[in-house]
């Protein structure tokens, strides 16, 4: 079931198909794109695919592998590849790898996000150093405000530990 449910969302977002990768998703889904933010809603996670993914990009590849499914949670190694349409960076081919997490609740999507070194992309895009800083400063705010214990972490109100 999951191996296939990665398929169709891979598959989804190589094919702008917003209707088939929103339809994976529970009511209120959460979609958590590390570059965008995050979507909320089938209507919203549609729209990120149309109005972000495939206004910035072109010629998407997408793969899972490696993956381990327990209970309600799965993660997954991926590999993903487009091209820029941003006209400052158009036709730049960028490839990077990382982990997907997800959280599933009657077999629907509640929860996704990655993990990915956006810096590798940015670098194959050619982003001026000043730039990435400032894209790394906007992803980093964003991380602490998602991730209660991790924010809990860094301001040494926890050692780390889920509670």
């Amino acid at each position: 079931m999951f191996e296939k449910l990665t398929y169709d969302l891979t598959q989804s977002v190589c094919n702008n198909d917003g209707e088939s990768l929103a339809n994976l998703f529970a009511d209120n889904g959460v979609y958590h794109d590390y570059i965008y933010g995050s979507f909320k809603g089938k209507k919203n996670i549609k729209l990120m695919l149309n109005n972000y993914f495939h206004r910035d990009a072109k010629n998407f590849f997408w793969e899972m592998s490696d993956h381990i499914f327990r209970e309600d949670i799965g993660y997954a190694k991926f590999m993903f590849a487009f091209t820029s349409k941003i006209p400052e960076y158009l036709g730049k081919k960028v490839v990077v790898s990382g982990i997907s997490f997800f959280r599933f609740k009657f077999n629907s999507i509640v929860e996704y996000s990655e993990s990915v070194n956006g810096g590798i992309a940015m670098v194959q895009l050619g982003v001026k150093p000043k730039k990435m800083q400032k894209v790394f400063l906007k992803w980093f705010k964003r991380s602490l405000e998602d991730d209660l214990n991790l924010r809990n972490f860094y301001e040494g109100k926890s050692n780390g530990e889920n509670k």
